[in-house]
């Protein structure tokens, strides 16, 4: 498994979308929209919305179930998200994302 995104989340992430690095999907056309597998430390699989706008920013954004996560896993401005890239397919081949979480402690 190879970590390739840790984010510290705020505001946006919680309420909007959470924006992502450009390194983490290579390749993804601006304009494109795609739903991503991600799998958590329960072993569940989340189905987010992927996005990368057509303007000026080639940063793809999560969202749809996005919410519905963080709702379920309590997730608060401060805490940490990791994803990674499981090298395991899922069974129509199609890349799946690891993603896990770190509380902020101070709550």
């Amino acid at each position: 498994m190879e970590k390739i995104f840790t984010k510290k989340l705020n505001n946006i992430d919680i309420e909007r979308r959470i924006v992502l690095s450009e390194n983490l999907i290579k390749g993804f056309p601006r304009g494109h929209e795609e739903y991503l597998k991600f799998k958590d430390e329960d072993g569940r699989v989340w189905t987010f919305r992927c996005r990368v706008p057509p303007g000026g920013s080639s940063r793809p954004a999560l969202s749809g179930d996005w919410f519905v996560f963080v709702r379920s896993k309590q997730l608060k401005v401060g805490d940490v998200i990791e994803i990674a890239l499981d090298r395991e397919k899922d069974r129509s081949g199609v890349d799946q994302f690891t993603i896990r979480f770190k509380k902020q402690l101070d709550r």
